[in-house]
């Protein structure tokens, strides 16, 4: 599964479903991205206080819902009744934090297929690897593409002992001295690196040690042809459709 998956890896990744067109991490922005023509998308996944995964970003509902505080000191039915859409505009207002089965569910009607990156609260890292690992176990569509991230090496690890045939991937801001170190500690088959530090000859590197390499946040098509042509595997961006439109065929 594992090398399949990245086989067929997209050079293109809608993040955070479409989250330039549609309030991130929800149902509507993975439908955007969809209908935008992505095929693979990026979301995260954090837990709540009755330990149920659902798609955020952050440790709080603060940016991106009505509400405010941590979600992990939330219910889900707590969590259920924030609005997520309308901080983005008033067009989505309504829209829900989803559960990851719901995501799940959408994900798999649209055939996308999913960089999941876990979010824990600092300090939940193994519990939140944890409850993710049972949960894809449970009804993750066997037929559905499936990449697990993290910028944490202890849920990295913790979920690989539950799904040891699902790629991981090593999220890091800058790419750290000890990248290859990193990378087989937490058995990760690619290496997810922030735009501004990415160089070529760094995407050299971890592609002739037998990496894949992914790189965020890309959003114009000059940049994205850039590393496509220094040979990174693919581009996660906010605008699918921009890169998409402009990218080369080749």
């Amino acid at each position: 599964m594992s090398q399949s998956v990245l086989d067929h890896l997209p050079r293109v990744i809608g993040h955070r479903g479409a989250c330039g067109h549609a309030p991130e991490n929800t149902l509507a922005s993975i439908r955007k991205a969809a209908e935008l023509g992505t095929t693979f998308i990026e979301i995260d996944v954090t837990l709540t206080a009755d330990n149920i995964a659902v798609i955020q970003h952050d440790s709080d509902v603060d940016r991106c819902t009505n509400g405010s505080g941590p979600i992990l000191l939330k219910t889900l039915a707590e969590i259920k009744k924030l609005d997520a859409g309308s901080w983005f505009t008033p067009e989505f207002a309504g829209e829900r934090i989803p559960t990851l089965k719901e995501a799940t569910i959408a994900i798999r009607e649209l055939s996308l297929g999913l960089n999941l990156e876990i979010k824990p609260t600092n300090g939940w890292q193994i519990p939140t690897a944890e409850q993710v690992g049972r949960e894809l176990l449970d009804y993750w569509p066997a037929d559905v593409p499936l990449l697990l991230s993290s910028f944490n090496i202890e849920a990295l690890t913790a979920i690989g002992s539950l799904l040891p045939e699902v790629p991981r991937g090593y999220l890091s801001v800058a790419i750290p001295p000890d990248w290859e170190k990193r990378l087989k500690e937490a058995g990760c088959a690619s290496l997810h690196c922030e735009k501004e530090y990415v160089t070529k000859e760094k995407v050299a590197a971890v592609r002739s040690a037998g990496y894949r390499f992914l790189v965020y946040t890309v959003n114009d098509v000059d940049s994205a042809q850039q590393f496509l042509d220094w040979g990174v595997d693919a581009v996660i961006t906010d605008f699918p459709d921009r890169l998409l439109k402009g990218l080369r065929s080749s």
